[in-house]
């Protein structure tokens, strides 16, 4: 059953502690979205937008690195997968795969017109620590209030 939209650019079932593919979690990464189907009986599908990805990290335990498994953390901008953190976990290969969904991720965010100030708390994204207005009511940029610079937001 396909899921994920988009052309396949990699796929894996999370593996067991000693590798074995004897899960029911199928990650799968097309060049529009990620998608992470879990369950048998009931199944839950999470379908994260490429260009909502903020931060990849590759995570390893000891068991891991001895079984050459990784866990890979995405820090997304979409709420309904949790909190924004979405965990691949018992990945193999994690860090080509790391290399492979960053490429995707930063071919989607070229597609969709997207740039790093859509998250960084600049005009149409959220404010995130350290942006957006201070204790004294001015912003990150020091109260300027628009594209023109022209003038503070507090009224000087």
């Amino acid at each position: 059953m396909k899921v994920a939209s988009g052309n396949v650019l990699w796929r894996q079932r999370k593996r067991n502690w000693c590798r074995t593919p004897f899960t029911f979690t199928v990650y799968t990464l097309t060049d529009k979205e990620l998608s992470v189907k879990t369950g048998i009986l009931n199944e839950n599908f999470n379908l994260i937008k490429l260009f909502r990805i903020v931060d990849i990290s590759v995570e390893r335990t000891f068991l891991q690195r001895i079984f050459g498994m990784s866990t890979i953390v995405l820090d997304t901008r979409d709420q309904s997968s949790g909190n924004g953190v979405v965990a691949l976990k018992n990945v193999l290969n994690g860090f080509e795969v790391r290399k492979v969904l960053q490429e995707a991720v930063d071919a989607s965010r070229r597609e969709n017109g997207m740039s790093a100030r859509e998250f960084l708390g600049g005009p149409g994204g959220p404010a995130g620590p350290g942006f957006g207005p201070g204790p004294d009511g001015l912003g990150f940029d020091g109260g300027f209030d628009g594209p023109d610079m022209g003038g503070y937001a507090d009224g000087r």
